[in-house]
């Protein structure tokens, strides 16, 4: 085993120096579809070895360009930002290992996802990986779809590499994301590649066949979130494609494109509950929370009538804001303007669930407070509005970053973490990159 172990550093090693893309691209896909696992007893998973080995290459890079240097962009805003919630959590003595690491690792994603724009100038990579973590995230609910039959999500890599299965105090599978995770990667890849199809930027067989694998990825996770997501991001890039009179012809094939993919989507969603057997309590959850729940909730707030047991997550994640809003009023004002640290709601149990409240922005109050609640929107809103304002065309990573923060409405801290947060460094170089183009060589009309 040793020996093993030995021969696989000395060619990871090599593959780092020699490929370092191609490392990088692996940290990325392992970071957006949540695929980690440790290899015998070595005492670190392997995303984090991944990531380190990206990381420490980047050292060696004899390409550097210092004028668009890390360090030098508004992207160290975002470790400072990861700083102060480590000082806050650990002021509040909440600080453990784990977070530690976490907070490591997305340093990390972080710096890759703003260095490795400049090795192509786009996105490249991180399009290449969410497709790839987009791909894996669909494998892995069609594969419990089909020979499990009930969620929570069984996952393909699991099974294949013979990773322990950890089991909660009730006897069922342990689940460390919720299933609308899967639904949330899907919905990022569909828009990055409907970005790409209105700017032709991908092969039409490409679009057509991942454009309804990506849409049957959000629905068969039954994320409302998603769902949410993909419709506010999708009507927010068409309306806006609309203005140029040559996108806007793409953008009508869009609609039209849309629309066959939501029927073929629902088609193929049909024949799996009817022709692979699976569990009839299970399609009736899924039909409800993707059609009763919505109307119940729409309902209850219109005044009309409805079916008090179909107000399921959806009007429980309205009330668990409520509560958690109301336990934000009742902190005291050294708590409300610093915050009490990560996972503090739920520590002090301030919503009586031992949950925290599922509001992602909420919790960024909560947690880190009125200043750090200013500090996050700052760096996202300043990013978002300069790529706005100097890009010609819409950035794919705007809008998955515009469908994430959608998403996070109803997740938790999501906002805070490696995915959000390497997403947003990768559109602040771009940013960097086109601000830098513009005054110095032609003027950059694209993004890819």
């Amino acid at each position: 085993m040793i020996f093993l172990l030995v021969i696989a550093g000395i060619l990871g090693i090599y593959i780092t120096y020699k490929y370092p893309a191609f490392v990088a691209v692996v940290f990325f896909t392992l970071t957006l579809a949540d695929v980690n696992f440790k290899i015998g007893e070595f005492p670190l998973n392997t995303r984090a070895i991944v990531g380190i080995a990206a990381f420490a290459r980047t050292f060696i890079d004899t390409k550097k360009d210092s004028r668009l240097g890390f360090y030098s962009s508004p992207a160290i805003n975002i470790p400072l930002f990861t700083i102060y919630t480590l000082l806050i959590t650990e002021f509040y003595d909440l600080i453990t290992f784990e977070f530690i690491k976490s907070c490591a690792l997305t340093f990390i994603a972080v710096y890759l996802g703003y260095y490795y724009y400049f090795k192509k100038n786009s996105s490249i990579y991180l399009k290449i990986s969410l497709i790839i973590a987009g791909i894996i995230c669909f494998s892995d609910l069609a594969y419990t779809y089909i020979f499990v039959g009930s969620f929570p999500v069984q996952r393909i890599y699991q099974r294949l590499l013979d990773v322990p299965i950890i089991y909660d105090q009730y006897g069922d599978v342990y689940e460390p994301v919720n299933w609308g995770f899967y639904g949330a990667i899907c919905g990022m890849s569909f828009l990055f590649i409907l970005n790409d199809f209105i700017n032709k930027k991908s092969k039409q067989s490409l679009i057509l066949l991942l454009l309804p694998v990506m849409f049957l990825g959000v629905l068969m996770s039954t994320s409302r979130s998603s769902l949410l997501g993909m419709i506010g991001a999708s009507i927010f890039l068409i309306s806006k494609e609309l203005k140029d009179k040559e996108r806007a012809r793409r953008a009508y094939q869009l609609i039209f494109v849309a629309l066959g993919v939501i029927i073929l989507a629902l088609f193929v969603f049909s024949v799996l509950s009817n022709y692979l057997n699976l569990d009839v309590e299970f399609i009736e959850r899924i039909s409800s929370r993707l059609v009763d729940e919505p109307i119940a909730v729409l309902n209850k707030y219109l005044g009309n009538t409805y079916n008090a047991q179909e107000l399921d997550a959806l009007d429980w994640r309205g009330e668990a804001s409520e509560i958690g809003f109301k336990a934000f009023l009742d902190l005291t004002f050294v708590e409300q303007f610093f915050g009490i640290g990560f996972w503090g709601y739920a520590t002090r149990d301030l919503g009586h669930t031992q949950l925290p409240p599922h509001n992602g922005p909420l919790m960024i109050l909560i947690e880190y407070g009125i200043l750090g609640c200013i500090f996050w929107f700052y760096i996202f809103l300043s990013t978002i509005i300069t790529s706005l304002k100097i890009s010609k065309l819409t950035s794919p990573v705007l809008i998955i970053l515009l469908f994430y923060f959608l998403y996070c409405l109803g997740q938790n801290e999501e906002m805070t973490h490696g995915l959000f947060l390497m997403s947003l460094s990768t559109l602040i170089a771009e940013n960097r990159y086109i601000i830098h183009q513009n005054k110095y060589d032609k003027p950059i009309l694209t993004s890819t």
